[in-house]
């Protein structure tokens, strides 16, 4: 058992990973209900970034461990970019199936009112997006939760499945499609991650999987084209 004063660092440490973003992003949603603009995502992505150096210190100072124990470590970056390479092809590859398989059946994904209002967002902004969701995300469900849960309750269905369930619902903003396929995306990320360890190399991975279509094909597509 831990001691009481760490246990309570930790059930400070879930209610920060559980909560605290989706606080923050509920906050901005209702404060500007309308168009977005960059100075607001950005002020948003970086508290949410600010929630995550909160985690850190209180892993770091309060629960007095390392950041080793939520699989953040500085070892085998050479193995760590092969699997995040792996990670990623696996995780679009069914990516794509979710998003054949719910065009067959007539469920849409990334439409909307939602996805209109980041439409005056620069590229660079885009990308502080999808750098800190990345980050963030993995830190908080796959990192932090999976390991404390598993500590405290021992339970697969709660270590394992509650975090995918959770990551899943909040993206309800991209309707029932967002939800469903951030669900099965984050148990493919949980898969990888509990079998490895190796929490920056699903962090890279989810940085790629949003990089790719949000970022990078779009800079393409704005470049001249040569005679």
């Amino acid at each position: 058992m831990q001691p009481s004063t760490t246990k309570r660092y930790t059930l400070l440490g879930l209610f920060i990973a559980f909560a605290l973003g989706p606080i923050i992003i509920t906050g901005y949603a209702l404060s500007y209900p309308g168009m977005l603009t960059n100075w607001i995502v950005a002020s948003r992505e970086l508290l949410l970034l600010l929630a995550a150096a909160t985690l850190i210190l209180l892993i770091v100072k309060g629960e007095k461990r390392g950041l080793d124990s939520v699989g953040l470590h500085n070892r085998h970056w050479g193995k760590s970019l092969l699997l995040s390479l792996f990670i990623l092809v696996t995780s679009s590859l069914v990516a794509f199936g979710c998003l054949l398989l719910l065009n067959a059946v007539g469920v849409s994904y990334g439409q909307g009112g939602e996805a209109n209002r980041y439409n005056d967002i620069s590229l660079w902004v885009i990308t502080l997006m999808v750098m800190r969701a990345g980050f963030v995300e993995e830190f908080f469900y796959r990192g932090y939760i999976m390991e404390r849960l598993a500590e405290l309750t021992g339970r697969w269905i709660v270590y394992f499945l509650l975090p995918a369930v959770i990551f899943g619902l909040l993206h309800f903003r991209q309707g029932l499609g967002g939800v469903l396929i951030a669900f099965v995306l984050g148990l493919v990320f949980a898969v990888f991650y509990w079998k490895y360890r190796d929490l920056k190399a699903v962090i890279i991975a989810h940085f790629l999987v949003d990089f790719i279509p949000n970022v990078l094909l779009p800079l393409f597509q704005m470049a001249p084209h040569t005679p």
